[in-house]
């Protein structure tokens, strides 16, 4: 985060300095990709040839296999050769779905960002909202209740919020489908209606937010106890300037470069939270990926993901990082 010197000089220099380290960390990230396979239970080898209720294999097929998948040669020739598959598009063959891994990730990537992109706004304006509103007026009864809530709610995991959403409005009063991201009709029919992935959609959105706005709340709060104390905010109460227009004109553009920087780092918290909210709502994303690829031992399509994800999450850390040095830029 910037935080004193505001020279053009010093924003480049910051922000070129953010791109190495998210490069850096994108190289980490296939070097532990690739390390994942050869220290995970069993290999390759194992998983595609043995099963429950399969034949015993011979070691004749399972040396043929090995040598054919080139487990057999030394370790830095098989991270070439991933690494330059992994350049190429080519992330594997998925057993589970007997299909390329790089069609089945492509497949669901597009239901992930969209939970990711749409409670990234609702939870840093929620959150800052009514953050904001509980530190103008801290001794207020209803702040006191927002924080009370609050705190109540940053106690209670992902996974608590989604089951309580998912039972109450689901199980319960039946308002919304218990699961998936789309409704059988549509599924058959192949045409996704936008009224019904909204449907299927609110509830992983709405707890996805509950949670992700919290950290927002606090941050907002603790940034209205320091705006409140400035000359200005001082100056703006005597003139009679209060409430909505005080937080809308006063408030709020003070809070916000502050509230838009934290932007990046709770990118990776909030893509790790939507992979247990897709699994408790069994929405399609890569969160439901991962956990089948864990129980079927999928090794390649785990691998992919949480490649993909990675990749996902510091693509998007690199552009929260240009967007804030551009508002820096422009003060």
């Amino acid at each position: 985060m910037i935080k004193v010197q505001r020279s053009p000089a010093s924003i480049l220099s910051w922000l070129l300095q953010q791109i190495f380290d998210n490069m850096l960390a994108a190289a980490l990230l296939l070097l532990f990709s690739f390390m994942l396979l050869q220290y995970l239970p069993g290999n390759q080898v194992d998983a595609l040839l043995t099963s429950d209720i399969g034949r015993a294999i011979s070691s004749e097929d399972y040396a043929n296999t090995t040598e054919r998948l080139g487990l057999d040669r030394p370790v830095l020739h098989q991270f070439g050769d991933w690494l330059t598959g992994v350049l190429q598009g080519n992330l594997g063959y998925s057993m589970l779905h007997r299909a390329p891994v790089s069609e089945v990730l492509s497949d669901a990537l597009p239901w992930t960002l969209t939970l990711v992109l749409l409670s990234l706004p609702i939870s840093l304006l929620l959150g800052a909202f009514i953050g904001l509103l509980t530190g103008m007026h801290p001794q207020r009864k209803p702040s006191q209740l927002a924080f009370t809530l609050m705190t109540l709610l940053s106690s209670l995991p992902s996974f608590v919020v989604a089951l309580l959403l998912l039972n109450l409005f689901a199980f319960t009063l039946g308002w919304f489908p218990t699961g998936g991201g789309a409704g059988l009709s549509a599924r058959l029919s192949g045409k996704n209606e936008l009224a019904d992935l909204i449907w299927h959609g609110i509830l992983p959105l709405t707890a996805l937010c509950m949670h992700s706005c919290v950290r927002y709340f606090y941050l907002a709060y603790g940034l209205a106890q320091q705006i409140g104390q400035r000359a200005f905010i001082r100056y703006a109460r005597q003139r009679g300037i209060s409430g909505w227009q005080l937080l809308r004109h006063w408030y709020l553009p003070n809070a916000m470069p502050e509230l838009l920087s934290r932007l990046s780092s709770s990118l990776p918290g909030m893509v790790g939270v939507t992979v247990f909210v897709e699994v408790v709502f069994s929405y399609p994303g890569v969160g439901s990926l991962m956990l089948d690829a864990i129980h079927n031992r999928d090794y390649l399509l785990l691998q992919g993901a949480l490649l993909v994800t990675g990749l996902m999450v510091l693509t998007g850390n690199t552009l929260l990082d240009v967007i804030t040095a551009g508002l820096t830029a422009r003060g």
